[in-house]
């Protein structure tokens, strides 16, 4: 009994002890929900940089098809860059650069004709049959059409406007 008096005789002398005694578990699991907290949001930035890093590594890919010589090669790479372009892991700043990788194709259509009133038909679809009436043709490539369609899903996601040929030109099947 003696040990018992002795941690009476301590409490009574001593109540921060006490105090201590019944508020450290309780300190001690709000820190491990803290922990917790932080793991999972250290987590969660981790897997949001990943996810961030993979898409860029997709752009990079598709953007090195947009640029090849190769004409079936760059209508992947314009096709891929529109599906990237449409992900929520795309940021104003990438789709400004997406549109932009688009420029140098639409130019080289804008340069053989862009009226309203022109018609897009396939360049390399031989079975197209040309349309009759008096409307001026301007043949386009199926990686023309891809960055139209590319320059829509940008201007779309920015909030912009697509100039009117522009969306025609995306709306124009390029054959085979």
């Amino acid at each position: 009994m003696g040990m018992a008096t002795d941690l009476v005789s301590v409490t009574a002398d001593e109540p921060w002890l006490v105090i201590v005694a019944t508020v450290g578990p309780l300190v001690a699991a709000v820190a491990a929900i803290g922990a917790l907290f932080v793991g999972i949001q250290t987590v969660r930035q981790r897997t949001a940089a990943d996810s961030q890093a993979q898409w860029w590594a997709r752009v990079q890919w598709a953007a090195g098809l947009a640029l090849e010589p190769d004409e079936s090669r760059r209508s992947v790479g314009f096709d891929a860059l529109a599906l990237l372009a449409s992900s929520p892991l795309a940021g104003p700043d990438d789709q400004a650069f997406l549109a932009g990788l688009s420029f140098d194709a639409l130019r080289a259509v804008q340069e053989r004709g862009t009226a309203d009133d022109v018609e897009f038909v396939p360049a390399d679809d031989e079975g197209f049959v040309r349309p009759s009436d008096a409307r001026p043709v301007v043949e386009v490539t199926r990686s023309e059409v891809a960055a139209a369609r590319l320059r829509v899903v940008t201007d779309r996601e920015r909030g912009r406007t697509t100039p009117a040929w522009v969306a025609r030109l995306a709306a124009t099947s390029a054959g085979g």
